[in-house]
Parts: structure tokens; C-alpha cells; sequence
């Protein structure tokens, strides 16, 4: 039942990761806006989702033996790539300067897409409770 919710919402848990990254990204680009020399840094959303949906694919599900009904059975997903790894691969994009309009904006986008997939991870929670109560 838990690999099963857990395989439900894994890409949810991906994209609000993500998300949050962009978010701490974003920030710090504004942030930095007048600091010489400063490179803004933007992530390849669509890029780095896919990579992380490949993963979860390819990870072998661990199993472990289970002596009691009360023992819950063990998953292992990879968190987040470090910011190196994630640099090394290219999903973050190095801009050449910041545009202060295009940061605010990218910045408020990412906030209501944030905000819209709690909604829909919440309304999921709903429907599921709605199931199980028959």
C-alpha cells in the first residue's frame, strides 16, 4: 500500500523539489542583483525532471523481509542532486547578466506553480481519502 502511494507521488514530490530549488535559485538572484560579477543561475526545469522521472525507473526496489503487520516496507529514492552534480550535468543554466524584470517574474511564476501543485498534491489526498472512506 505505501509503495503504492509512494510510486503515486513520486513526481509530485520531483516537481515541488525542483520547484523549491528554482525557488532558493531565483531568490538569490535577486538577491545578488548588485553584486559585481555576479553570475545568475536559472535550472533546465523540463531537463532535470525527466532525469530524476529516468532514475526512479531504474532504481531496483529494495525489499525487505517484514516479521510484523506494524513494519513498513522500505523504498529508497535518490534525493536531489547536489548543485555541483547538477551543474556538471547542465541543468542549471549560467545567464550572462540579470535582467531584474525577467528575475521578478520568473520568481512569481514559480511561487503560484509551487503554490498550484500543493493544491493539486492536496486535492489527490483528498480524492484518495474520499476512496478509502467508500
Amino acid at each position: 500500500m505505501l509503495n503504492k502511494l509512494d510510486k503515486e507521488f513520486y513526481f509530485n514530490k520531483c516537481v515541488l523539489n525542483l520547484r523549491s530549488y528554482r525557488q532558493e535559485l531565483l531568490a538569490s538572484n535577486i538577491a545578488n542583483s548588485d553584486t559585481p560579477n555576479y553570475q545568475p543561475l536559472d535550472i533546465d526545469f523540463s531537463k532535470a525532471l525527466n532525469e530524476l522521472l529516468k532514475k526512479n525507473d531504474k532504481q531496483p526496489q529494495f525489499q525487505l523481509t517484514l516479521t510484523s503487520k506494524k513494519h513498513i516496507p522500505i523504498t529508497q529514492h535518490k534525493k536531489l542532486e547536489s548543485y555541483e552534480e547538477m551543474i556538471a550535468k547542465k541543468y542549471i543554466i549560467k545567464k550572462d547578466k540579470i535582467n531584474m524584470d525577467v528575475e521578478k517574474v520568473n520568481f512569481i511564476n514559480n511561487s503560484l506553480l509551487y503554490q498550484m501543485d500543493i493544491i493539486f498534491i492536496n486535492n489527490k489526498f483528498k480524492n484518495l481519502t474520499n476512496v478509502l472512506k467508500g
